[in-house]
């Protein structure tokens, strides 16, 4: 390539190749050099080859600025290219919608409720293991297609709507001037409290606490093999926590129950015998209901126990006259509230219902004391029926009349209910030494 000539003040054009700069001539040549490559740019912006945006001067990814930080002149920092747009952000939902709660919380929508509706329970639908072997049992099952599952049966309580002074007034009418017992005031105050939705473990061991026979009488319940705990239980905020505040009620409407009831009735009256029926009924019905009716077990076990708890009162209060009908009952074998309707025109499930009306129990407990005895009722399980004619006196031959009625209604092999049988009598005798 020749050299420029230097008395030649219009050179050719540059193709691209680089300009030497003359030795001799240092400033001339870079101002030839700058003047070069100025009009080479100023030719492309004219051309439309290079497009200018803003201010060409200001802007940092203008064509001239991109030149000037490629080539050194006052270009230090780095072309950063521009960034994308923010995104839209999307609308909040207003106040009241998509479960939207105060100044800009989002929460999730409430889940629709669902209501479950209980049906009828038809018989001999599924099975469980009894003895090692498959039994069919009472339960709930999804109707196939077409079969129309009836509705369960309205419970109606016959009592709705009485105040303290009707069932009073009830109770003077059936049994004379006869006080009617009360809680001590730990056992009301703790019932009161295990019914309370907002109530917390500390406030039940707070009034528990200064009642030190209730502990006592609580916890060996609820460690009697009797109950069948599936742990030990430590301690008395262990039970509640352990049980949960329905199980322990039941456990404390037991003892203040026992407590409240009089302790001398009529000298031919056995109370330990009578006690030691109602501790067999509660385990009896409690092993039964296990099999059977396995939800309704608690409920079982403290229907067993309560349902005759106004025997010892009716005998206080109508002394020889009842004991006739009561032993009446025990010597031919004969149901005594069939006997009590005979002679008094009311029998003890009457009054052992206004009893636990006084007493505010619970009205799934008082429908159980009410109809223990009728074999057709919905108001109390099954379990609680059977067990209602057992008696301190009775023996293999109760055994037997207890396990052809249960066989017949719930097909349950002989041997596990022989074996319920069996086992009840010790954990009978464990829970009656605890009163």
């Amino acid at each position: 390539m020749k050299p420029a000539d230097p008395s030649n003040p219009h050179p050719a054009p540059s193709t691209g190749a680089a300009h030497p700069v003359d030795p001799a001539h240092p400033v001339q040549g870079r101002t030839t050099h700058l003047a070069r490559k100025l009009g080479s740019l100023f030719k492309g912006v004219l051309s439309g080859k290079i497009q200018l945006s803003g201010d060409a001067g200001n802007d940092a990814n203008s064509p001239l600025a991109v030149w000037k930080a490629t080539h050194g002149h006052g270009g230090s920092k780095p072309v950063v290219p521009r960034l994308p747009p923010k995104p839209v952000p999307k609308p909040k939902a207003p106040v009241g919608k998509a479960g939207r709660k105060g100044k800009g919380a989002l929460v999730a929508p409430r889940r629709p409720v669902i209501q479950v509706i209980e049906r009828a329970r038809p018989a001999l639908v599924r099975g469980t293991a009894v003895g090692g072997k498959m039994v069919a049992v009472g339960g709930t099952a999804a109707a196939p297609s077409g079969i129309v599952v009836p509705p369960a049966p309205q419970i109606i309580n016959p009592y709705a709507g009485w105040s303290q002074n009707d069932v009073k007034d009830r109770i003077r009418q059936l049994l004379g001037d006869v006080e009617v017992p009360r809680f001590r005031k730990a056992v009301f105050e703790t019932l009161r409290r295990l019914r309370d939705p907002d109530t917390t473990p500390g406030k039940i061991m707070e009034v528990m606490s200064v009642d030190a026979q209730l502990v006592g009488k609580v916890m060996n319940t609820v460690n009697s093999t009797a109950y069948s705990p599936k742990s030990k239980v430590q301690s008395l905020d262990h039970a509640i926590m352990l049980m949960g505040n329905a199980d322990l009620e039941r456990i404390v409407m037991i003892v203040g129950s026992k407590a409240a009831l009089p302790s001398q009735t009529h000298p031919k009256f056995a109370l330990g015998d009578f006690w030691k029926a109602s501790s067999r009924r509660a385990v009896l019905a409690r092993e039964l209901a296990d099999i059977v009716q396995p939800s309704k077990a608690n409920l079982s076990f403290t229907a067993g126990f309560l349902q005759d708890l106004s025997v010892p009162l009716i005998v206080s209060s109508k002394k020889d006259d009842y004991m006739k009908i009561f032993s009446t009952a025990v010597d031919e074998k004969r149901d005594l509230h069939a006997l009590e309707h005979e002679t008094l025109g009311w029998d003890h499930a009457e009054v052992g219902a206004l009893v636990a009306l006084n007493w505010e129990l619970p009205e799934d407990v008082m429908l159980c004391l009410k109809d223990h005895n009728e074999a057709g009722a919905v108001t109390r399980p099954d379990p609680a029926h059977y067990v209602s004619t057992l008696h301190a006196s009775h023996g293999e031959e109760w055994n037997e009349i207890f396990a052809g009625k249960v066989g017949q209604r719930y097909q349950v092999p002989r041997e596990a209910l022989d074996e319920v049988c069996n086992n009840s009598v010790s954990k009978a005798a464990e829970l009656a030494k605890l009163f």
